[in-house]
């Protein structure tokens, strides 16, 4: 049978059965082959808005543009903005412009199928044409496919050669160290060298942190009394929310090589790290690196540091609950004593404290990847007792010794001059807080009791006793054994690093006592030391210093060919003995800080950027500007911030340094910010980073709310990928919860919110299902008072006595577990409202203001259309339909 092109065919047509049934056929073929030609065309255009490109006939139609952008000028960036906004908006018009002409042609095609079935021409003709053209059709289709495919290909290796480099990150080879023989793929490689704090973004809706966003705004809504400011400004919140969630639903960030390469490498880090378990990704000790670990490597050396027995002993339980009511005794007393007041021992007083975990960080600097281990306090009994005493202990140290910062320090060293044949040395104690002893710090109090006592209301054998036990709480967690710290004190206790400062401050004291040479300066950062001293009476200071406790030695370091590291300083000892500073970063030092590409709120980069040209700039004193310039162009650049940037940075550098009131005009100025306004007592609180919603949600409080100041934090970070070394806690001993209960008989469920432990609440919920079984037991139902009474305890009994159902108290999940215990009840309200399965009350959600339900439902509704959306999308891309054909 003949196909489109079979002239003898349409000619044995027109001589049989006329001209008319001869352009039926013709125009029926014509349109046959451009329906195949129009579906193939469709998946290529759908395709395209998918993988974020254009086809060709959008990029030429737009070189008129290219001489405006090859100017350099300062709308380069608005013109690319402008023309990639118009060609989505045109690609998205084609893509339904082709599935109205598809429409029309299936529509002209049925027609036209009509009319020759109804015509002269005889059926066994007609079906042989409709089966040839349905054969013709598919290889047409498979065709034009294939074309597109290549086509498609072509356009996707074109838009990633013209890729601008900076706008994907770069690997940064001396961020990540590789401690094990796994190989790490290229992109997993370049992201976890991003660092942990590298924000990715966020490319589906039910992953957008709406909920957060809404509880942590109206916090700062209720802040204020003013019922009619709190409605302004949850109107002015609630439409940028709304109007956000509609545009983000519209979106398609594949147009974003950045977005399309962090979503991949996250993806293929994923599985790499499900792939292989025995990775671990760590962040170092120091130098901010990235560190992978074998898992049985990182257990077996935690092991070996928990067998010191002359700083660790295993205990046989948890001495949480010992701990916890000691801390609130103490806390009892202070407030009998009216040493405190009640919202202070409210804050002190510690109920549902968990045992802490300890974790190691690997010294990436060091062979062998040694471990520094790290005992975070925060659930633990004494965290808020040793906070309050250490900030007394803070507010009472005068020190002549401390360095304040690098600024102060490099102020001062600049303005000394060291006598004829003293060269600079460095000293640092050996894990100082760990080697500190318990006698020593009471000793350091009671010896400078008088600088204290002006600072608290609390005698001093209290005081003492207060300081003991914050130090004897010591313990923590390892692969399910406990352990108590009985020498020394744990890096994250709040109070390590006050108690360190005043046994360092004894210890200077006695030092300088001792020696028998002047020091010209002495001075400290906690453990690190700086000052000079005269070659040959070396090791005179090294046995003074290590004589004043056998537990309490110092390393050190000398002037090497007149330099010498400290802080983030070079010292650099001139030839008439003055010192000079440049800004320094140690060899072992990944280079990495906040990366420009990362999904930040701009004006966090840019701060970022201006504050390091300010240190380098005020921190070298021996350098030109060039050179300074030199520095601040290679760790820019390193860290991804684009030329134009670097290159502003570097002119206003020039500027103040050729300014005539240098020494006097801020170094932020002296970059482009502007001057300091009146300073006013500000309020910080802090809401999730949701690009754009999160600024246009900051004007808003910033219009009814002066005096309050927005932080953002991200959800989404590289951080997510990192592994949890720490023991975990038990989902009954989590507190701060919302839970969630699914009933055994029927899809309802219960949801609720504690603050206290998860099992305590669970315990409640159980105490209640014991005293309905006895109440069925002694023959009650539902009309007996007391079952009545039972079920207006809560939803979940009501529900259960009602339809004589159980709920699985075995079977409970955590919905949230937040920090900030006043957003609970509001996002207990959020997922109650949500649910449609909930059987909780209409009281439990009458706190939830109307308009933040609307909003629930617009969330809800976003999530199902996109996801609809992107199945649509994939069908699309992965079938290729053929056009429709009647069957005879």
């Amino acid at each position: 049978m003949a196909n489109n092109s079979s002239a003898p065919f349409f000619d044995n047509i027109e001589r049989c059965y006329g001209m008319r049934a001869k352009r039926m056929l013709k125009d029926y073929a014509n349109i046959n082959r451009k329906l195949g030609n129009m579906t193939s065309r469709k998946s290529f255009l759908v395709r395209c808005r998918r993988r974020g490109v254009f086809p060709a006939h959008f990029s030429n139609s737009f070189r008129f543009t290219f001489p405006l952008m090859e100017e350099n000028s300062p709308f380069t960036n608005k013109i690319q903005n402008s023309v990639t906004r118009f060609k989505k908006s045109i690609l998205n018009i084609e893509i339904k412009h082709t599935y109205y002409k598809i429409k029309g042609l299936q529509s002209n095609l049925a027609g036209l199928s009509e009319d020759i079935q109804r015509s002269n021409i005889p059926a066994h003709i007609s079906v042989t044409f409709f089966e040839s053209q349905r054969e013709y059709s598919e290889g047409n289709v498979r065709t034009s496919t294939a074309r597109t495919k290549r086509k498609f290909a072509r356009i996707t290796a074109q838009n990633q050669r013209e890729t601008k480099s900076e706008d994907l990150p770069i690997n940064n080879a001396k961020a990540i160290h590789n401690g094990t023989q796994v190989p790490v793929p290229p992109e997993t490689e370049t992201l976890l060298s991003l660092g942990p704090k590298f924000a990715l973004p966020i490319t589906e809706t039910r992953r957008v942190p709406y909920h957060h966003l809404m509880a942590d705004v109206e916090l700062v809504i209720k802040s204020n009394p003013n019922e009619a400011t709190q409605d302004r400004t949850r109107c002015a919140v609630a439409n940028a929310i709304t109007n956000h969630i509609h545009r983000f639903n519209n979106q398609n960030t594949h147009f974003d090589p950045l977005v399309r390469f962090c979503s991949t490498a996250e993806d293929i880090t994923r599985k790499f790290l499900k792939e292989n378990p025995n990775v671990l990704v760590l962040k170092s000790d120091k130098g901010n690196k990235t560190v992978l670990m074998d898992a049985e490597e990182y257990k077996q050396k935690m092991k070996e540091l928990l067998q010191d027995n002359q700083t660790y002993k295993p205990i046989d339980k948890d001495p949480t609950l010992r701990f916890e009511r000691q801390n609130n005794s103490l806390v009892k007393r202070l407030r009998n004593l009216d040493l405190i007041d009640d919202r202070t021992a409210k804050e002190l007083t510690k109920y549902n404290a968990v045992c802490p975990r300890i974790y190691g960080q690997p010294k990436a600097h060091k062979p062998g990847l040694p471990l520094r281990p790290v005992v975070p306090n925060v659930t633990a009994p004494s965290y808020n007792l040793s906070k309050y005493v250490g900030k007394i202990l803070q507010q009472s140290l005068v020190s002549s010794y401390n360095v304040q910062d690098s600024f102060t320090f490099c102020e001062f060293i600049n303005g000394v001059t060291l006598p004829d044949n003293h060269v600079l040395i460095s000293l640092d104690v050996k894990a100082l807080f760990t080697s500190i002893p318990k006698p020593l710090v009471i000793n350091s109090i009671i010896m400078r009791w008088d600088e204290i006592r002006p600072n608290t209301n609390i005698c001093l054998d209290l005081f003492l006793e207060i300081v003991g036990f914050c130090i004897d709480s010591s313990y923590f967690k390892f692969d399910g054994q406990h352990y108590a710290q009985i020498f020394g004190t744990a890096m994250g206790n709040p109070l390590s690093s006050h108690i360190a400062d005043w046994v360092m401050e004894a210890l200077l004291d006695n030092v300088l006592r001792s020696l028998n040479i002047p020091l010209p300066f002495l001075k400290k950062f906690v453990d690190d030391l700086v000052t000079a001293i005269p070659l040959d009476q070396l090791q005179h200071v090294l046995d003074v210093f290590n004589s004043y406790d056998i537990h309490i030695q110092f390393t050190h370091e000398l002037e090497v060919d007149n330099q010498l590291p400290y802080l983030d300083m070079l010292l650099i000892r001139q030839n008439n003995q003055t010192v000079k500073t440049q800004w320094y970063q140690k060899p072992i030092a990944s280079g990495r800080f906040l990366n420009y590409l990362s999904f930040h709120p701009l004006k966090q980069k840019l701060n970022m950027a201006k504050n390091f040209a300010k240190r380098v700039h005020l921190l070298s004193t021996d350098l030109d500007m060039q050179a300074k310039q030199v520095i601040v162009e290679d760790n820019l650049k390193l860290n991804g911030y684009p030329t134009s940037l670097r290159k502003r940075i570097a002119n206003r550098m020039n500027e103040r340094e050729n300014s005539s009131t240098v020494g006097t005009q801020p170094i932020q100025h002296a970059i482009g910010s502007q001057p300091t306004e009146e300073h006013l007592e500000h309020t910080y609180r802090s809401i999730p980073y949701i690009k754009h919603l999160s600024e246009r949600v900051d004007r808003a409080i910033g219009r009814e709310y002066p005096n309050i100041k927005l932080a953002k934090y991200n959800i989404n970070t590289v951080g997510n990928l990192f592994s949890r070394i720490k023991d975990p806690i038990a989902l009954d001993d989590q507190n701060n919860v919302v839970y969630h209960i699914p009933c055994s008989n029927c899809p309802a469920c219960y949801i609720g919110m504690t603050k206290n432990r998860l099992k305590t609440r669970i315990s409640g919920h159980r105490t209640l299902y014991n005293t309905m079984d006895r109440l069925l037991e002694q023959g009650a139902d539902n009309t007996d008072p007391r079952m009545a009474s039972l079920s207006e305890r809560t939803a979940l009994m009501q529900h259960s006595i009602q339809e004589n159902h159980r709920f699985d108290l075995k079977q409970v999940k955590i919905l949230e577990k937040v920090n900030k215990t006043q957003n609970l009840q509001f996002l207990e309200m959020c997922h109650i409202a949500r649910n449609r399965h909930s059987i909780n009350r209409r009281t439990d959600t009458d706190g939830l203001h109307a308009i933040y339900a609307g909003i629930l439902h617009e969330i809800e509704k976003a999530s199902k259309t996109r996801i609809a959306n992107e199945i649509g999308n994939v069908e699309n891309d992965n079938n290729t339909q053929t056009p429709p054909h009647t069957s005879m």
